[in-house]
């Protein structure tokens, strides 16, 4: 099984790695935003400039990630958050066939982020990290992920 991880750099990343022991064991790549931390990964990553240092390069690295994930062929695609990223790579996935999973972060208690509300039909499985939110929104709920 092959493994797409997309997540940008920060407490979204950390939390992704909170789920190594269930990731590690695949073959897997990171999608996620260009910065110190994520080129120090070691493993196989598709780096995409963050669309608030620069729109244009957003666009041209976004769209090479689409197309490094049309060739890898990921089996699943798991995403911690990404914002506009998860927006164009959840419906390219589920059009490929890939299952995609949401794991909405911890840090909302109460909401669900625009993001997640625009992906939410394109996921195969959305999961939030709050049991409270779970029963108010209608989704899945299996625990925190840290």
């Amino acid at each position: 099984m092959k493994i797409a991880l997309e997540c940008s750099k920060g407490g979204h990343l950390q939390e992704m790695m909170g789920l190594k022991d269930a990731w590690d064991r695949f073959d897997h790549f990171f999608i996620t935003y260009d910065s110190e931390r994520t080129r120090s990964l070691d493993c196989r990553k598709y780096l995409i400039e963050h669309p608030i240092n620069s729109v244009p390069r957003f666009i041209i690295t976004l769209f090479m990630a689409l197309g490094r994930v049309f060739g890898e062929r990921p089996d699943v695609l798991i995403s911690t958050g990404m914002g506009w990223t998860d927006i164009f790579m959840f419906p390219f996935c589920r059009l490929m066939g890939t299952y995609t999973i949401y794991i909405e972060s911890a840090a909302n208690v109460d909401y669900i982020t625009g993001t997640a509300k625009l992906i939410r039909p394109f996921a195969n499985k959305f999961l939030v990290q709050w049991e409270g939110l779970a029963e108010s929104i209608g989704a899945e709920y299996h625990g925190g992920v840290l």
